[in-house]
């Protein structure tokens, strides 16, 4: 890393993190009204608190969805998932056991465009491979390796002025 790279912080309100979580994805589902529905609410009936969703249009007018659960409950949303997967014929069934949260957020985004592009060079610059992005109003949020969360911590602390 360079020195031009070390001495750039942007200002940002601030850095959460979660730990102990598990990814799944529903894979190529034919994009129609309802699945949406149907797969959150079989999670949150079966009490899963749902951590992150991230859901992706294709010109094959297919869906991907991903979702970030506590870890202890990845055996249950993959047979929900499964389940759906087999009723609206999905492609595939994805799961990573080990992964974090790690999220910069701020009231002011609308000021600086340069968040996400910081945070996102911050991370590569570190090793640190992106695995989902969700961005609001007011954070943005990347999914990572559970092993990376600490080295992506102390990167964006040196990379950004948290309070």
């Amino acid at each position: 890393m360079n020195k031009k790279q070390v001495e750039c912080k942007l200002e940002a309100g601030g850095l959460l993190y979660k730990n102990h979580l598990a990814m799944v994805g529903l894979m190529g589902i034919p994009s129609r009204p309802g699945v949406g529905g149907q797969l959150f609410s079989a999670v949150a009936e079966a009490g899963v608190h749902v951590e992150l969703i991230v859901n992706v249009y294709d010109w094959k007018k297919r869906d991907y969805v991903i979702l970030c659960v506590n870890r202890e409950a990845l055996e249950l949303v993959l047979e929900i998932a499964g389940e759906i997967q087999d009723e609206v014929g999905g492609e595939a069934l994805i799961h990573d056991p080990d992964v974090a949260l790690v999220c910069i957020f701020s009231p002011d985004f609308e000021k600086s465009q340069q968040i996400a592009g910081h945070m996102f060079k911050t991370l590569g610059d570190h090793g640190i491979n992106i695995h989902g992005i969700s961005t609001s109003v007011s954070t943005i949020t990347c999914v990572i390796e559970a092993s990376d969360l600490q080295p992506a911590v102390a990167a964006l602390r040196k990379a950004f002025v948290l309070p």
